[in-house]
């Protein structure tokens, strides 16, 4: 699954720690969810909004999930900014839930002074959980061809910012055929990352501010 994969990319495949602001998480989360939807031809980007085409239920239950949830809101019309936002709330623990639903993540308590204070979700084995990035990160350094799930998951990494862990130690060229890749992706796609990375630069710059 496509947001499996982000997720995996956006947490240490050891400690399941974020690599980014868990806000920034949240929002290619979110994106990520709305991407396999988008793949799976169930929603579509058009302008600034997200529209439901086909509200035949996917098999998976958190894509059926959110794909209710739109289809409940359809006689309004919120921009992909708002379903980022709405989305963003819930859609890391939803990931990771699935992902402990299918046996990959245990779930561990975060002390501090002895107090639980979070749940982190934990890989089961670290070889699976660096797997997307190995794959990517390979990928991108010998200008392979990509197939859409790929460069999906291309497209989440550079608008969130993960291309600097994906790509860390590669020359600029590497980083240039990335940027070409995404390039070709389908345009509601592109749409969608346009608009979680911008979501996600704001995001950032109101953390700092």
């Amino acid at each position: 699954m496509l947001a499996d994969d982000y997720y995996r990319l956006a947490h240490h495949d050891v400690t399941g720690r974020p690599r980014l602001h868990p806000t920034a998480v949240g929002l290619g989360c979110a994106a990520a969810l709305l991407a396999e939807l988008l793949g799976a031809r169930r929603v579509v980007v058009e302008d600034d909004a997200v529209s439901v085409i086909d509200r035949k239920p996917p098999s998976d239950s958190l894509m059926h999930f959110v794909l209710d949830q739109l289809v409940a809101e359809e006689g309004r019309r919120h921009n992909v900014r708002t379903w980022l936002a709405f989305l963003s709330k819930d859609a890391t623990v939803q990931i990771a839930q699935r992902l402990l639903r299918g046996g990959h993540v245990r779930m561990a308590a975060v002390r501090k002074l002895g107090r639980q204070t979070g749940v982190l979700y934990v890989p089961v084995d670290m070889n699976v959980a660096a797997l997307p990035w190995a794959l990517l990160s390979q990928r991108l350094r010998r200008h392979e061809p990509m197939d859409y799930e790929e460069l999906a998951l291309a497209g989440l990494v550079l608008a969130t910012g993960l291309d600097s862990f994906v790509l860390d130690g590669a020359p600029a060229a590497s980083f240039d055929f990335l940027k070409h890749q995404v390039g070709t992706l389908w345009p509601p796609m592109r749409s969608l990352l346009f608009y979680a990375h911008a979501a996600i630069g704001e995001a950032v710059l109101a953390h700092r501010t």
